[in-house]
């Protein structure tokens, strides 16, 4: 593979590459956002080191007696007189022109950051992975996770994107609120803890506060609904509805040291999020009812077997595991 340095860069700016050295570089440029990033900024500091070269004073004069010498072999010595004269005056409007377009471009080439992005992503079954962002925000992520956050926080909102599951205890910044984008959701906050969870198998996106106040709101900006500690939100992504529920806290955001706790929930409850923490198909008899609430819990490092073994003493059913799928009956 064709390794795409500064100086390949510029070789493909001055247009000096192969067919077949330009579809490897496009396609490389395609590949990620910093690929993109690193092409555009050599090709500013390509594009920007050539106006510097071309309006000293020395490189103007250079230019002027090459242009000079090039009237010289093709017209009179009267007309090259007034050909001399009004480049004189062109080379000075050139430079009054070519100075505030200089500045601006090096102000804006110095003004543009981009965002150094770092991206996270756990596997199923994964332990939980604990994040520590430049402002000094604390991230639990859940397995199977996806997360990116910038190296530092540079502008006004602190922004990260979420999908799976995370905790996140924000740092107080009444200036910088923080946003996490979470599929088709923002929440924004300024200093609280909450957890957040897209990966669920009724395709809700729950958001569950402990502390502080949060705004729920759609990727344009509109305010969906504000959360107070001890709330849900959960908003459906079909329908695009969401409800607030009170909750038990404790319930949603015990994964993070290591417990699954279920308080009144039903089998279906439980052998779903069975399903989604394991990765297993659960069949449940349909001629069955299981309408009857337990209180369960298990921790995460414990295999789908042994947990099994556990909801048998706390429910009335038996079960059978073929490979990756689990048939459950009543006892």
């Amino acid at each position: 593979m064709l390794s795409f340095n500064e100086e390949f860069i510029i070789k493909y700016i001055e247009k000096n590459c192969t067919t077949e050295e330009v579809e490897s570089l496009l396609e490389w440029i395609l590949l990620s956002d910093e690929n993109k990033v690193q092409y555009l900024t050599i090709k500013k500091l390509y594009n920007l080191k050539k106006i510097n070269h071309y309006s000293q004073p020395l490189q103007l004069e250079n230019a002027l007696i090459k242009f000079n010498q090039q009237v010289d072999d093709t017209k009179k010595e009267q007309k090259r007189r007034y050909i001399i004269r009004f480049s004189k005056y062109a080379a000075l409007l050139l430079l009054l022109i070519g100075i505030p377009v200089l500045f601006w471009l090096t102000k804006f080439n110095y003004n543009v950051q981009f965002e150094e992005l770092y991206t996270v992503n756990l596997a199923k079954n994964s332990p939980v992975k604990v994040v520590l962002l430049s402002d000094g925000t604390k991230v639990w992520l859940n397995s199977g996770s996806f997360f990116q956050y910038p190296a530092k926080f540079n502008k006004k909102e602190r922004h990260v994107k979420l999908k799976g599951e995370a905790y996140f205890e924000v740092k107080s910044d009444t200036h910088h609120p923080f946003i996490v984008q979470a599929d088709d959701l923002k929440v924004k906050v300024y200093g609280t803890s909450f957890n957040i969870n897209t990966d669920t198998y009724d395709r809700t996106i729950k958001t569950t506060l402990v502390s502080g106040c949060v705004a729920i709101q759609s990727l344009k900006g509109k305010n969906l609904a504000l959360l107070y500690p001890d709330q849900m939100a959960i908003y459906n992504s079909q329908n695009k509805n969401i409800e607030i529920d009170r909750v038990n806290t404790n319930l949603y955001t015990s994964w993070r040291v290591g417990k699954i706790l279920f308080e009144m929930a039903t089998l279906k409850e439980i052998t779903n999020k069975l399903k989604d923490f394991y990765q297993v198909n659960i069949i449940i008899n349909k001629g069955l009812k299981f309408d009857k609430k337990y209180n369960f819990v298990f921790r995460n490092n414990q295999s789908i077997d042994q947990v099994m073994q556990m909801l048998k003493f706390v429910t009335p059913i038996n079960y059978k595991k073929y490979d990756n799928t689990i048939y459950i009956n009543l006892k």
